[in-house]
């Protein structure tokens, strides 16, 4: 059983989908895979689904403790 259908285009998304998934900063990245420019690094640096969804949530929890209070209250005199 071989690896028929696997090229090196796949291996370096794999790759670079990886330490973006561990949290390795797109430059390290970059320079992982020999990038001149960072945008090709941006095309290769896919971020789970569950990643983006933590980092949403942080942004929730953040703003659920930092929130005024709605409606206006008088001050008390």
């Amino acid at each position: 059983m071989g690896m028929e259908d696997v090229h090196l285009h796949d291996l370096r998304h794999s790759t670079a989908s990886a330490m973006t998934n561990e949290e390795v900063n797109l430059y390290t990245v970059g320079a992982v895979l020999g990038h001149k420019d960072p945008k090709s690094t941006q095309r290769y640096a896919n971020l789970a689904l569950n990643r983006l969804a933590a980092a949403v949530g942080k942004i929730g929890q953040k703003s659920s403790t930092t929130a005024p209070e709605s409606g206006n209250k008088k001050a008390a005199s």
